[in-house]
């Protein structure tokens, strides 16, 4: 069977069954498992479908990256539960990195409380959930606003990272995979995570199990460059174990 033939037949099960996995496709054509990889990752860079861990899903082409508020009213009972371990990691006198996202949110909304606590971000709702807490003072790095993440982004945001040395980075991210690492939708972001990640005594991504087998476009960094990942009960428990084999800590959030 030629390539082409087999990819198409590939996005034939994948749309009318929702998902496959790498085996099942493998044995279903005979191929190798690295020849199945190959075909999904083609598939993914032509928006077809979406890869996994182990396997693919059905792409949506009428949904693009969702808007800050979607992405607030998603999975929020995990951002929560992260949010709490997260936040039981800082402690006064500390200086931390919020990246912008909506589960770091949720961690700024549990550091109100602190003394003598820094916390550099590019997160102007960061800023704003923090700016009255007493304790707390806070570093906006500058820079240009995505609309879609509220993130700031750009030059001048890297320059501020560039001079900044902090305890513990809380990083978000949209895919956390073990072949394309950390991923994000933009190369603005990336290039500011990275940043974010060399400015850190410690590298903690915050993330719930969405995010786990998922490839957005720009690579921000391998998961060695991660310390910990904290999560929830939905993370497979396969991904979770050859994290920890790269030297990752996962917490899951109860």
């Amino acid at each position: 069977m030629f390539p082409e033939e087999r990819k198409r037949r590939i996005l034939e099960r994948v749309r009318s069954g929702g998902s496959v996995t790498v085996q099942d496709l493998s044995q279903a054509f005979g191929v190798s498992e690295s020849t199945i990889r190959r075909d999904l990752r083609e598939l993914e860079q032509e928006g077809l479908l979406e890869r996994t861990h182990g396997g693919a899903v059905a792409a949506d082409p009428t949904r693009a990256e969702p808007s800050y508020a979607e992405k607030s009213d998603q999975n929020r009972a995990e951002k929560m539960a992260i949010a709490r371990v997260a936040a039981g990691m800082v402690h006064d006198g500390a200086s931390i990195i919020l990246d912008a996202g909506t589960t770091t949110l949720e961690v700024a909304r549990l550091l109100k409380d602190r003394r003598d606590l820094t916390v550099v971000t590019n997160s102007y709702p960061i800023a704003a959930e923090l700016a009255e807490a007493p304790g707390v003072e806070v570093i906006v790095t500058g820079g240009s606003v995505r609309g879609t993440t509220l993130a700031l982004v750009g030059p001048l945001a890297e320059r501020a990272l560039e001079q900044v040395n902090v305890d513990i980075t809380f990083l978000g991210t949209n895919g956390i995979d073990l072949e394309r690492g950390l991923t994000t939708p933009t190369p603005a972001e990336a290039s500011v995570k990275r940043r974010m990640i060399a400015a850190a005594r410690k590298v903690v991504v915050v993330a719930d199990s969405t995010k786990a087998g998922r490839v957005a476009f720009a690579t921000v960094a391998p998961v060695s460059k991660m310390d910990m990942l904290i999560t929830d009960r939905g993370m497979d428990p396969r991904l979770a174990g050859e994290l920890m084999a790269w030297g990752v800590q996962v917490l899951t959030a109860e």
